[in-house]
Order: C-alpha cells, then structure tokens, then sequence
C-alpha cells in the first residue's frame, strides 16, 4: 500500500514539473497586461529576499516602458547618441524590442536582477567589455556603465533609428535613471512548484485584487500602503483537472491504508499463537520425555522469532529495492509488526509452557 501511495505521489510531483505556471500583473479590470504604470515598490515583492515570494519564482519580468531617454558618452567626454532609457530584468527579446543580443561571456540574464551598473547598447555605440557614461544633467554626476551585452536589430520593422534602447537592471534604473515612481509598466514572473499555487495566490491577494469579471477594486489600502489598483491572474489550464483525480486516489488510499495496516497486524498476531497451538501433541511430547517449560516455551518462542525475522527481512529487502530506501514511517511499521506478531507468539509459548501435559493428551483424543 505504502508503494501505490508513494507511486501516486511521485506521479503526482511529475504532473507539477511539467506544468509551467505563471503570474501576470494586469488592471483592475484583468483586462491589460502592459502599460501598467505600477508604482516602483511592487518590486520589492517580487525581487527582495525577505518577501514570501522568495525562492517560490523565476522568471521575472519587470520592465519600464523606455520613454525616458539619456545622453550617453564615453569615458572621453565624447557624445555617442541620446538613448532610451529602459530599466529591465531579463535579457531583451526580438519580439518585444526586435532586437537580437549578444551577451559577454560569464554574463548572463541573472545580472539583471541585480542593482549593478551594466547595461546592453547598440553595437555601433560601444563593444562589449567597454564603458559609457550617462549624463542628466550639467550638475550631476554622469554614471558610469559596464557594456556587458550589445545588439543589433532585426528585419521586423525595426532599423538601426528605431532600436536606440540602453538596456539596464531595472533596480539600478529605478534608483538612478527614473523619472517616476510609477516606472513599472509590465510585471510577470513563473512559479517554480505548481503546488504552493493556492499558497502564492493567497500571498497576492494582500497587494493585488482578486480576478473578477466586476472589477471591483477593494476599499483602503493594501501591504505597500498603496490603493488597490491592480489585479493578477494565475493561468492554470487544465493543471486541475489532471492533478485533482490524483489527489483524491491518494486521499483514498491514505484512508483505507491504516485498516490495511491494522488488518495485518491481526493477521500476525494471531497466525503466530496458531502456529504454535497447532502444535500442542509435539510440544505435550516434549514435555512427557522431561522437558522443561522453559525449554519448551523457548523452542517455540524462537521458532516464530527466526520465522517474524526471515519473512520481515525478506519484506523489507524488497520494500527496499522497491522504494530505493525505507521511510522512517516504513521502519516504525515493521517493528510495529514485528512486535505484534512476537506478542502472539508470547503469549501462546507461555499457554503452552504452563499448562499440565494430560490436559494438552486429552485435547488431542
């Protein structure tokens, strides 16, 4: 029983693996995934490691919309090009920007999760390795950026006029390149185990409001002491109408598996006092011939020792090879056993030991 149960939940871990879920921010009307304009501290939710989130996704998708632009120069003071301003957190994609990048080695999207000054520049503004500056303004410091990635764009109805982004982590951005606090204009990220979905989605709802096809935004304000403004929704497929049939097999069996249990162990029990009832004449023999009650109580005893020993031991060698290793629960069920099919065997030696060899003669007329 322990093996189908154990089967069943092995199956049920590989139906989560295989479904990619994900959770996209939108509107308040669950309508709109872009243009967002979310305030900079939904971030934090997201990307800090003290929030709950942490360790529970991938994949984050945080970008501003690349309207601010930048003068940018080399270290020489000599200009290049006014750029876009784009903060991000992932490397950029041809579809969404119709750009194809090309990464230092030893970089790779993971950089931009971080705060660090790096940044992706068309490949005729600077190579990979080099520096750029950014200036703001005549009176604040120009900052200084690592070019750990350039790109060039692609035949889709992009040119070299229209591609003018400079790519930065989006934290590094939001602390010094935003002009808003509302910079935040998509907002995606993957859950790594379909199983905390109820638990993630539970997490959200202090922040974000519930799907709804009303749209009603909650009074008051959430965790960030911001409005309800936004909303999110968990595409799942049909992750439920394959992992709930699972589930109510394993319920099943996690039901009737302690009867199973306790049925076996009756089973021993009493098996073990048969075995050696059974042999009353040979045991009344024995004791005719001068055989103590002792020594008759210990043959028998060891007897179903050596025979509890030779079939647990075979049972958990194949319960072993079965499961690859044995469970603590596993282990505490077959000493369970084991001690209850020895009791019956107890129990019985000591019936045989005691009573008067005539009396066990007589039952055997």
């Amino acid at each position: 029983m322990d093996y189908t149960i154990q089967k069943q939940g092995n199956l049920l871990l590989d139906m989560y693996e295989q479904y990619k879920v994900n959770i996209v921010v939108l509107d308040k009307f669950a309508e709109n995934k872009e243009d967002l304009e979310i305030n900079n501290k939904y971030a934090s939710i997201f990307m800090q490691e003290d929030s709950k989130l942490w360790g529970l996704i991938d994949e984050v998708v945080i970008r501003s919309n690349g309207e601010e632009s930048a003068d940018v120069y080399l270290q020489d003071d000599t200009f290049i090009d006014t750029l876009n301003v784009v903060g991000i957190t992932y490397i950029p994609e041809q579809y969404e920007f119709g750009v194809t990048v090309e990464m230092a080695e030893g970089y790779s999207k993971d950089i931009f999760m971080g705060d660090e000054s790096v940044c992706i520049v068309p490949q005729n503004v600077s190579q990979i390795g080099g520096n750029v500056c950014i200036k703001q303004g005549p009176d604040i410091e120009p900052l200084i950026y690592k070019v750990v990635g350039t790109y060039v764009p692609q035949e889709v109805g992009y040119d070299e006029e229209e591609a003018n982004f400079i790519f930065c982590p989006y934290l590094n951005y939001d602390q010094h390149l935003a002009s808003t606090k509302n910079n935040i204009y998509r907002l995606e990220c993957r859950i790594i185990d379909a199983q905390k979905v109820t638990e993630i989605e539970n997490y959200l709802l202090k922040y974000f409001i519930a799907p709804s096809m009303a749209g009603v935004t909650p009074s008051g304000y959430n965790e960030l002491k911001l409005f309800y403004e936004y909303s999110f929704i968990i595409p799942k497929g049909n992750l439920e109408e394959v992992i709930d049939p699972i589930k109510a097999d394993i319920k099943k069996l996690k039901i009737v598996e302690p009867f199973i249990f306790s049925f076996s162990i009756a089973i021993g029990f009493i098996i073990s006092m048969l075995s050696i009832r059974n042999r009353k004449a040979e045991f009344a023999v024995m004791r005719s011939l001068g055989a103590s009650g002792f020594y008759v109580f210990f043959e028998s005893f060891m007897e179903q020792f050596i025979l509890c020993m030779v079939g647990t031991g075979i049972g958990s060698i194949a319960a072993y090879f079965a499961y690859g290793n044995l469970s603590g629960s596993q282990i505490n069920k077959i000493l369970i056993f084991t001690a209850c099919y020895m009791l019956g065997a107890v129990i019985e030696a000591i019936s045989i030991a005691r009573v008067k060899v005539m009396k066990i003669m007589k039952a055997n007329e």
